[in-house]
Order: C-alpha cells, then sequence, then structure tokens
C-alpha cells in the first residue's frame, strides 16, 4: 500500500493533529470494481472514502490512516489491509474506525463478531459512515441486525448466481471463459441490447482443430503433439494482466478430452448441448477419446501394479482423470 504522503488519493486524510484519532476501512468486492472507469481506484473506493472523511467530521476527528482491501471478498475475514489495520490498531492510539457500511467489513456473522471484538479490545469504536452503528444498545442491535442481512445477502446472492449458472447451461450458454480457440464477444442487437456470445477464434481455432484429427490418427502422443503445436505458435489468449504463452503439456491433454469442442457445455458434472459452434465433428472427438485410453493403457501395462478401474474414472466437475496411488511402508509392503 502507498503512504498517505505519496498517494495524492488520499489528499482528504486529516493530519494526526485533533481531539481523537480514527482509521478508515474501504474495501470492494471484485478487481473489476476497483478499476471501473479506467482509474486506480474505480468509482467506489472514492466514494467511500469521501463519506467516511464526512463522518469523522461529525465525530470531531481525524482520519489519520486508510487501509483498502481492492478487489477482496467480506466473505473471508483473511484480507491484507483489514489484517493491518487490526495490527495498527494494537499498536497505536486509535479512537474510531469507520467504515462505508458494516458489510464492507464483513459478510458473515461470525467474522463481523470476532472483528468487532478484535477493535473493542483495542479501544476502538466501530462507526458506519451510513448507519447508525455505534456502542449503544440501540446502536449494537442494528449492529446485529445489518451483519445479519449482510450474511443473508451474501449467501442468497450465491444460491441465485448458481441458479442463473445453471439455467445457463441448460439452455446452452457458456458460463465463464470459453476455451482456448473460441473467443467471449459482446454484441448489441437490432433493441440495442447487450449480447454475450462465443465466436470461434480466427487465429487458434484451425490449429486446434488440426490438433484433434492429428491425434485421432493415432500417430502423435500428447507430447508430440504440444511440440508441433507450440512450433506452429499456438498461444494462450493475452488478458491485461498475462501476457500470451505456450500451453503447457497438461493443457494439451486436458483441451483433447474437452466435449466443450464437439458443442457441448459441462456444468457441475452434467452435459448439455451448447450453443456455440463445434469446433470438430463428435465422430472426431470420440476417436480422439478412443487414442487417449489406448495410449493410457499402454502406458499402465509398464506399471507395476494396476486396478480394474485404473484410466477410466475422471472428475465430474473438471473431467480430470483420478490416478491409482498405492503407499508403502518401510518394508516396501503395500498399505
Amino acid at each position: 500500500m502507498t503512504t498517505i504522503a505519496d498517494d495524492p488519493a488520499t489528499s482528504l486524510i486529516d493530519p494526526p493533529n485533533t481531539a481523537a484519532a480514527a482509521v478508515s476501512y474501504l474495501r470492494v468486492s471484485t478487481r473489476e470494481q476497483a478499476e471501473k472507469g479506467g482509474t486506480d481506484e474505480g468509482f467506489s473506493i472514492p466514494a467511500q472514502r469521501e463519506a467516511t472523511r464526512r463522518k469523522a467530521e461529525q465525530l470531531g476527528a481525524g482520519i489519520v490512516e486508510e487501509f483498502v482491501d481492492a478487489g477482496a471478498s467480506a466473505k473471508s475475514s483473511d484480507r491484507p489491509e483489514l489484517m493491518r489495520m487490526i495490527q495498527y490498531v494494537k499498536t497505536n492510539k486509535v479512537a474510531y474506525c469507520i467504515v462505508h457500511k458494516v458489510d464492507r467489513l464483513a459478510r458473515n456473522r461470525a467474522d463481523d463478531v470476532s472483528i468487532h471484538l478484535a477493535l473493542q479490545q483495542c479501544g476502538v469504536m466501530l462507526v458506519s459512515a451510513s448507519e447508525n452503528i455505534d456502542e449503544t444498545p440501540s446502536g449494537m442491535l442494528l449492529h446485529g441486525i445489518m451483519s445479519t442481512i449482510a450474511e443473508f445477502y451474501s449467501r442468497n446472492l450465491a444460491t441465485e448466481v448458481a441458479k442463473g449458472m445453471t439455467q445457463k447451461a441448460i439452455g446452452g450458454g457458456t458460463n465463464g471463459r470459453a476455451p482456448i480457440g473460441y473467443l467471449n464477444v459482446r454484441k448489441r442487437d437490432e433493441l440495442g441490447r447487450e449480447v454475450r456470445t462465443i465466436e470461434l477464434d480466427p487465429e487458434r481455432a484451425p490449429m486446434i482443430e488440426w490438433a484433434f484429427k492429428a491425434y485421432a490418427s493415432g500417430n502423435w502422443s500428447v507430447s508430440q503433439l504440444h511440440d508441433e503445436l507450440t512450433s506452429r505458435g499456438l498461444r494462450s489468449l493475452p488478458t491485461p494482466k498475462r501476457p500470451a504463452k505456450p500451453l503447457a503439456v497438461s493443457t494439451i491433454h486436458r483441451l483433447l478430452t474437452n466435449p466443450y469442442y464437439k458443442g457441448d457445455v459441462v456444468y457441475r458434472g452434467t452435459r448439455y448441448k451448447g450453443n456455440h459452434p463445434a469446433l470438430v465433428p463428435a465422430e472426431v472427438w470420440y476417436q480422439v477419446q478412443s487414442v487417449l485410453t489406448a495410449h493410457q493403457c499402454a502406458v499402465e501395462a509398464t506399471q507395476v501394479h494396476g486396478h480394474y478401474l485404473k484410466g477410466t474414472i475422471h472428475c465430474g466437475q473438471c473431467g480430470s482423470r483420478l490416478i491409482v496411488s498405492n503407499a508403502k511402508n518401510r518394508h516396501g509392503n503395500v498399505y
């Protein structure tokens, strides 16, 4: 975190020569919120800062230190700036901890109680800039109610999001980022509404299609296929945070087992017919699975131990193959 003196965004922080010292805690849940509008802090953080500054003025206090968790969920109390704030109030004389709302501090009752207790043990009063939260009986009652409402909102939102993602998958939609070879595209329909859809990546899709057909021939290993794709220039899709880079061998293997490329979407272990264009015919995809199984059986034939289900069980969530592991004691005996 930048220091108060170095960061012009903290110019609203008052000098520590007022009657009472206060700290402020600001938070947004996602990195997108933190960078919204093309600025370093988005829109929410400056608005929270202004609200906490006004509250400090009403209390006759000055904000001596500001703690900002940008892109940190309140579902967890293990947030770097929150932990730093707790350490700060333990070693410095602070009268108030000011937040914009209680849900900025925590969104479950257990974390709210533990954080509030830690502040109380340091002689720090928790104050909300937009709610009547204080140490009076009515203030404590409202604090408990608001904390419970925040936890309900968080849990209910998670349930509704999961419900919406399930319905989207049932309808053939793609949840999240499409695999390599495809592009997530935003368009506008004739009514001006935003439509999110999936299109083939003109640069990477032909290489992925070739990889399936080449491996289906049975003349390539996954490692050889990886080397050839790398030499052909296959790279991951770049993001603002990560540049494009060659794929790993394990990524190529997962790619070959992904039914998305034959037109299906998988969500929570269930397969649905997708709306996106299939990159390879279904018969090619199934041939690839047969070759993968044959290669795996050949490898297992060279192993010292085996299992009748080996190579046939896959994770219902991600599709990864489950492996067999035999533990031995110091005498070499299998448990």
